[in-house]
């Protein structure tokens, strides 16, 4: 392209072209690539476009250094024609692909984006028909009438493609530019300068040596600007973007890998100093060649091994963190967590990576480590399912979804010697796991947000029972629902609850809630001027779990309950211990003085029994009397009139 070209004797003569900065050219493109691979950049649409550029940039160089030597050996004039063809369509196409990335980065409305598309296309066919021609219609590489081969640099449909592609990407930048970053736009109007000077001259040179490098300047300042992956110089790690990619390509290929994972846990947000920086470098490396070393946030750091070149990784880093680190520890005092996993064919990205730390971290204790297996890893993958499974139940929003059954546990009024309330509990039927106990998907519900919606779910079912019972004919005084101090705080949360008690028909007394003990004055404050509401409605209130931690005697008097739930863990100690026993007698006699109703749960042998009615039981509740039953069953403990 842009060659002035004489035929000798037996072949082509190239005037004024040097093959050297094209096989630089194709170096650094190999280089950008391999560079790409080694930062584990993210593999978005725009990131592929720019590789699909550096791989064309790459032809065209090989292409434009075959032709040259072709020339120098071969008399080919069919090859020689399909050489420059290859050179001048893949610049060309490189234009396209630069448009189709702009287009995107600016974030076009479809209807233009259709049409600059529509004009980059129309370009590269009229231009490169028009260059695949040109031995015909003598317009660009062609033989003259005496069977010389010529090309003039200014009058190619090459070069008519190249000013017009110019000409577009220039009025994109300039129209445009308040929709890129600024110091990137100042970039690239000051390279498509430069390259365009470079044009110039080397026009008036009557050469094109350099005309393929123009194409990879901009590539440069993109690469830079918005997809570079940078080690840190102090630790040599990459960030959490290339995690996050790294995770995705081994998820892709299947590949084992072993991860050390450190987390220091400190109050403050820590900086690492150079000097522990370069140790710390050192610390992995000299047990850990091939690792690559990543640093998704300040104080949490992650090292990947390919188990296929380390098969006894798990061995080596036991052995690092017995002989070196507790060393380190000792003389740095950074408190840590070490958690060691193989691979996780179950982990695509980031966002996952740092939930199974976290659910794994917890189980290991301060300044120590703990390796998982293959068990840990099927309890995390059972925990993640409950989990997906209670975010698409909050999400459905539906109060009769199937998955959510309700249970309960018949209570005896010691009075009547009848059962004539019950506790409602809850239950989780999936389609994976079957019947999932409440230890197992409570606490996920409270820690992300989703207990509202289950307790609003149980409050319709319970609500929904108790009206066919009523209906039956059943004698029942009221079912209790739990109900945690968190969601109490929910918007129109009262506004809820009292709309699914009306929908289902019947009164406000039939139901009751029951709260844990407060732990700081919000959620006292919240949990009395609720229990004001419920009051006012008719809904018995319960204290639940009263004994287990710190109690608070005066918030408990001031929230006037109207039943008080002892736990099964006083019980346990009064049946043990004389001075439980006393303790448990002084609050019963206390707070049934004081008007309020005592339930003791987890009654379950005939001994426990007698020394709840002796310490003033109302209520008694546990295996002794059922287990917990599907609400439907409940009718079998309730009298008819």
């Amino acid at each position: 392209m842009g060659l002035n070209l004489l035929l000798s004797t037996n072949h082509i003569v190239i005037h004024s072209y040097s093959p050297v900065a094209d096989f630089l050219l194709v170096v650094m493109c190999l280089l950008a690539l391999l560079l790409i691979r080694q930062t584990f950049i993210k593999q978005s649409r725009t990131f592929r476009i720019f590789k699909a550029c550096f791989a064309l940039l790459f032809i065209a160089a090989v292409s434009n250094i075959a032709f040259y030597y072709a020339d120098l050996f071969s008399r080919q004039n069919t090859l020689l024609w399909i050489l420059r063809a290859v050179y001048h369509i893949s610049l060309l196409s490189l234009f396209c692909l630069y448009i189709a990335y702009l287009k995107i980065l600016i974030v076009f409305p479809k209807n233009i984006g259709r049409k600059y598309t529509f004009l980059s296309f129309a370009i590269l066919v009229v231009t490169g028909v028009a260059d695949l021609a040109s031995p015909l219609t003598g317009w660009g590489f062609h033989q003259d009438h005496y069977g010389i081969w010529y090309e003039n640099i200014l009058s190619t449909p090459f070069m008519v493609g190249y000013l017009l592609y110019l000409a577009v990407i220039l009025f994109l930048l300039v129209r445009y530019r308040r929709r890129l970053p600024t110091a990137l736009f100042h970039m690239l109007i000051f390279t498509e300068t430069v390259c365009g000077l470079i044009v110039v001259m080397e026009a008036a040179m009557n050469t094109t040596s350099f005309l393929a490098t123009t194409y990879f300047l901009p590539l440069l300042v993109v690469l830079y600007m918005l997809h570079a992956n940078a080690y840190d110089p102090k630790t040599g790690a990459l960030g959490s973007a290339s995690l996050d990619e790294y995770l995705r390509q081994q998820r892709q290929t299947a590949q084992d890998t072993y991860y050390l994972c450190l987390r220091f846990d400190m109050d403050f947000e820590y900086v690492m100093t150079e000097e522990m920086g370069k140790l710390f470098y050192s610390f992995w490396t000299d047990y850990f060649r091939k690792g690559m070393l990543f640093n998704p946030s300040t104080s949490f750091f992650v090292l990947a091994v390919d188990s296929h070149n380390i098969p006894d990784a798990t061995e080596r880093a036991v052995s690092l963190i017995k002989k070196v680190f507790q060393k380190y520890y000792e003389e740095y005092k950074l408190p840590y967590k070490l958690v060691l996993f193989d691979h996780l064919d179950f982990c695509e990205n980031l966002e996952q990576f740092y939930e199974v730390f976290n659910y794994f971290s917890e189980k290991v204790a301060q300044n120590s480590y703990r390796v998982f297996g293959e068990e840990d890893y099927q309890t995390y993958k059972e925990m993640h399912y409950v989990k997906s499974q209670l975010k698409d139940i909050a999400e459905h929003g539906s109060l009769d979804d199937e998955r959510i059954l309700v249970y309960c546990q018949p209570v005896r009024n010691v009075h009547t010697g009848t059962y004539d309330t019950a506790e409602s509990l809850m239950r989780l039927r999936l389609p994976q796991t079957g019947l999932v106990f409440p230890d197992r998907f409570i606490p996920l519900a409270e820690k992300y947000g989703y207990i509202h919606r289950l307790s609003m779910i149980i409050l319709n079912k319970t609500c929904r029972q108790i009206k066919q019972m009523q209906d039956e004919g059943y004698q029942i005084s009221r079912v209790s629902v739990n109900l945690s101090v968190e969601e109490l705080g929910e918007k129109d949360f009262m506004e809820e609850f009292k709309s699914i008690v009306r929908a289902t028909g019947i009164d406000f007394h039939t139901i009751a809630v029951e709260f844990t003990e407060s732990q700081n004055d919000t959620e006292y404050e919240l949990v009395q001027e609720c229990v004001s509401e419920f009051k006012q409605l008719g809904v018995c209130t319960y204290l639940d779990d009263f004994g287990t931690g710190y109690s608070n005697f005066d918030r408990i008097l001031s929230l006037k309950l109207d039943v008080v739930k002892f736990d099964r863990s006083l019980l346990l100690m009064a049946d043990q211990d004389a001075n439980s026993r006393f303790m448990l007698d002084y609050f019963s006699t206390a707070f049934e003085r004081l008007g309020y109703k005592v339930l003791y749960e987890g009654v379950e042998t005939d001994a426990q029994e007698e020394l709840c009615i002796i310490s003033h039981a109302d209520y008694l509740q546990g295996y002794k009397f059922s287990k917990p039953i599907p609400i439907e069953e409940l009718p079998r403990f309730l009298t008819r009139g």
